[in-house]
């Protein structure tokens, strides 16, 4: 199932669809707090809260092809989180509200908003890359689809790439995979 129809399950309580996309994004949910050197045991209170967050949010999410982004972003800004709560714990905010060195620990540094920005433009350009690999009718639709600011209608599409707007659905669907398998473990490198 792609992103979006388990979503829609998701929304529709269906059970199977939440365990489907939870184990989906367990690897990248984890992979993050490690990445930022985390413990094993933060690693878990991140991926507890996430997946608490997104059951709290999946419903408000605009463009459910984007939950890779969303989760990336939901959990970086978890792990800030969890470790300013554990600085806290460590050392007591002073009067002015910082914890010693200066740097307010409610705030991201300019070092994590870099490293989120960072790891943000290099999964765009890997899938940019892999978008602009499909075969031409593949890329052409994904591009209408997905990077066309105007949002062009299924009949718009159908007349551009001559296909009855009938076959968009089913296309799209063999596109995403394709791009899927083209994706696949490229996206966790970063």
């Amino acid at each position: 199932m792609t992103d979006q129809e388990l979503v829609i399950a998701c929304l529709a309580n269906s059970e199977v669809a939440w365990e489907v996309l939870i184990a989906r994004y367990e690897r990248l949910i984890y992979s993050i707090p490690i990445k930022l050197k985390m413990s094993p045991q933060e690693a878990i209170e991140v991926f507890q809260s996430v997946c608490f967050i997104l059951l709290q949010k999946l419903s408000t999410l605009r463009n459910h092809e984007l939950l890779y982004s969303w989760l990336i972003t939901t959990t970086t800004r978890e792990c800030w989180r969890v470790r300013a709560l554990k600085q806290r714990e460590l050392a007591p905010p002073n009067n002015n509200g910082s914890n010693g060195s200066g740097v307010s620990i409610d705030e991201p540094t300019a070092e994590q908003l870099a490293y989120e920005r960072r790891v943000a433009d290099e999964q765009q350009q890997i899938v940019w890359e892999a978008v602009s690999a499909l075969p031409d009718r593949c890329r052409e639709l994904i591009i209408m689809l997905f990077y066309v600011n105007d949002e062009p209608t299924y009949e718009d599409i159908a007349e551009r790439l001559n296909m009855p707007v009938s076959s968009i659905g089913p296309t799209r669907a063999r596109c995403l995979e394709k791009l899927r398998k083209v994706l696949q473990g490229k996206l966790s490198k970063v």
